[in-house]
């Protein structure tokens, strides 16, 4: 049985139908009165019978690759939210990214789609907060378990309400609060929390958890996923750096509007004391790592290899919070774990030149300086490892052989195949596209990395103190030499030093739904102007040569509002009269 409990949350579920069939997990059976259904006195009368429970809150936690026609799985219309970024394109014509915000037919009518990038009530949000909340007022009757053993549960609780909370903060601004498990007959009309107040909630929520979770998970064999103190203080300094940023914390808010003046989405004024606390948040988890261990950056001299298993391998010291919906992730036609066939053949990942170009040289020399070493005849040469590890380019290594990413090669089996439309294909997710290497493998989404802790750092810093200390950029550096680049130019402004910093998290973090809220919470207007381009590679003989064309218009292109930067809540939301207010622009 030890073997089964494993934190792979559908094995859970599994267990839960085969061990005890006639309990029906879920938030309406809670609603009911004691009948000859299962009840809370039921639940919470055994310590299996609420572990499971509380295994279903993990349940609801989002994973970021698409997976199936789920209301949840099938997120953006089986596209991805790097699509919406700089760094990436979607050539799926049926997806919600090409459907809905490419063509600029995004608005508050469509807020519940199943093809927008978040649904107010089509996500397991609200059913993830419930479970926690349920669980929270009922832990203390459930028998035969320590008093410790019980506060670490209900702070694990405490993290499913948090991390709910945070992402809804990301994309929505301030949020009506729950602060209970509501019943069936109590008054749930809850306005809009101001962003402040939903930010010092969640942080709020953190702090208790960060006091009862242990700092390492127990077993990680069995038990690798479980929240613990290190996932909860990698979280609040992520929210706290959100919070910190000018979407939020600026001296005018980014649009005018009723949610504006009532402080939904921004803090009203600008509080320079917001980034020392997301520093002071970032500082004390790596503290901690550096007294007790247990964590770090992986670097055996591979920095290839140690990249990807940063963020492709589960329980690796490095990955802080980490979701999954199923064991394994599927072959390549699996209509239950649909990434395969979405990003490798439909081309919902096509990564953009413009994000190539990112990449510096091998020794961390950006591209374009002068004396680089970048040779246009050959240039997907001698460069930063991470570059090979996210974008699959011509010439290399794949399946055992070089990669053709020409035109008519076996990577770009002509001018229009969607799947390397733009010229790059994906990499990271995908491997190699077999089932050795990827498909059928253990695929876990790595939600939060420690790496981003020590770049939350460095941003944090630069801005607290009005230009980069010795600490920010030895945060950065930390990250930068573990791939084999040098160390940062030193003398940096504050400004060169920020956007040295988000280009590192662009590099560090591509396709793991990172870049969407840097450029909207640095309200990164021309991320959104830039035409974006791809490379058309032909191979005559043994020469190649590179045509550079533009992608597909994006109607924010020419068309921008900084209304792009939040979503939209349903119309049926705002019309229930309880005081959610629509966010400006929509």
């Amino acid at each position: 049985m030890k073997a089964k409990k494993i934190i792979y949350i559908f094995a859970m579920l599994v267990l839960i139908v085969t061990s005890c069939e006639k309990v029906e997990f879920g938030n309406e059976f809670l609603d009911k009165p004691p009948s000859v259904d299962v009840t809370k006195d039921t639940i919470f009368n055994s310590l299996e019978l609420a572990q499971r429970y509380l295994w279903q809150g993990y349940s609801t936690l989002p994973y970021g690759l698409n997976l199936n026609f789920s209301a949840k799985g099938n997120k953006l219309g089986m596209d991805i939210l790097e699509s919406l970024t700089d760094l990436s394109h979607t050539f799926m014509p049926w997806g919600g990214v090409n459907q809905l915000y490419y063509n600029g037919q995004y608005n508050a009518a469509v807020a519940d789609n199943s093809r927008v990038k978040y649904s107010y009530t089509g996500e397991e949000s609200w059913d993830g907060i419930r479970i926690g909340w349920v669980f929270i007022e009922n832990a203390d009757r459930i028998p035969d378990a320590s008093p410790e053993y019980i506060a670490q549960l209900k702070a694990e609780a405490k993290m499913l309400i948090a991390l709910h909370y945070t992402d809804m903060f990301r994309h929505y601004g301030g949020m009506p609060w729950v602060d209970h498990a509501y019943t069936p007959t109590e008054n749930t009309d809850l306005p809009r929390s101001t962003s402040k107040e939903t930010m010092n909630n969640i942080v709020a929520l953190l702090d208790e958890a960060i006091a009862d979770l242990p700092w390492l998970t127990d077993d990680p064999a069995n038990w690798d996923g479980r929240f613990n103190k290190a996932a909860a203080m990698g979280l609040k300094a992520r929210v706290l750096l959100f919070g910190a940023s000018p979407l939020f914390n600026d001296n005018q808010p980014y649009l005018s509007g009723e949610a504006s003046d009532k402080n939904y989405t921004w803090h009203g004024n600008y509080d320079p004391d917001l980034w020392a606390q997301a520093a002071q948040a970032a500082k004390d988890l790596l503290d901690r790592v550096a007294l007790e261990g247990g964590y770090g950056l992986k670097n055996t001299g591979n920095p290839r290899q140690d990249f990807q298993d940063a963020y492709y391998d589960r329980g690796n010291g490095e990955v802080l919070i980490s979701t999954r919906v199923r064991y394994r992730s599927g072959f390549r036609f699996d209509g239950q774990y649909y990434f395969y066939q979405s990003a490798a053949g439909y081309g919902t990942a096509c990564p953009t030149k413009e994000y190539v170009d990112m990449f510096p040289m091998a020794d961390g020399t950006p591209i374009d300086a002068t004396g680089s070493g970048w040779d246009p005849n050959d240039p997907w040469a001698n460069r930063d490892p991470r570059l090979y590890e996210t974008v699959l380019v011509n010439g290399d290594d794949f399946k055992g052989r070089k990669a053709e990413l020409w035109i008519n090669g076996r990577e770009r089996r002509n001018i229009n195949f969607n799947g390397t439309k733009s010229g790059f294909g994906i990499k990271k997710f995908l491997l190699d596209q077999n089932g050795a290497t990827s498909f059928q493998s253990v695929v876990h989404w790595p939600y939060m990395r420690l790496a981003e802790v020590y770049l939350t750092y460095a941003e944090a810093l630069n801005e607290a103190n009005g230009g980069p200390t010795a600490e920010a950029y030895a945060a950065v550096n930390l990250i930068r030499n573990r791939v084999g680049l040098n160390n940062l130019t030193p003398g940096l402004s504050q400004d060169a030093f920020r956007e040295a910093v988000l280009l590192e998290r662009a590099l560090e973090f591509g396709y793991e739904e990172v870049r969407w809220f840097d450029i909207i919470r640095w309200k990164n207007e021309d991320a959104f102007k830039t035409k974006l381009h791809g490379v058309n590679t032909r191979k005559v003989g043994n020469t190649f040569s590179y045509e550079v064309f533009e992608l597909p218009e994006r109607f924010w292109q020419d068309n921008f509002s900084p209304k792009w930067y939040l979503s939209a809540f349903p119309p049926d939301e705002i019309n229930k009269g309880y005081g959610l207010v629509q966010n400006p622009g929509w």
